[in-house]
């Protein structure tokens, strides 16, 4: 298999000879992409709700507080986070028929990964 040069043109290119609108950079990318998804509308209606709403641990941060007391079990708390999880993505009003499938695929999910099966089990022996 023989592989050739690009053409000249192509090598010889300075970016002083792309169009402006190959040469705005990540900057000009980045407006460009919040002004197409109105992020900051987005972000503007995340920030004004509380931290456990809006994702990451913090969503769980409750659910975590109340096994650390011992006040659930880890099958409990595993179960809310299903549960909010669904409810997140579904909404709280979804079809009962969707929330259901969507719940048992997380769970089977996480009975089928072997290292979140193992941290699971850890919780219920710790």
């Amino acid at each position: 298999m023989k592989v050739s040069k690009p053409p000249s043109e192509l090598v010889s290119a300075h970016p002083a000879a792309l169009p402006a609108a190959k040469r705005t950079g990540a900057k000009g990318f980045a407006d460009k992409l919040a002004k197409a998804s109105g992020s900051d509308k987005a972000h503007a209606a995340t920030a004004s709700r509380p931290a456990a709403q809006v994702g990451g641990a913090a969503a769980v941060a409750d659910i975590a507080k109340a096994l650390k007391a011992g006040q659930i079990t880890p099958q409990a708390a595993l179960d809310r986070v299903v549960e909010r999880i669904v409810s997140r993505h579904v909404g709280s009003h979804g079809p009962a028929a969707v929330r259901e499938k969507l719940g048992a695929a997380l769970r089977q999910t996480i009975e089928d990964d072997p290292m979140l099966a193992a941290k699971i089990r850890a919780l219920d022996e710790g």
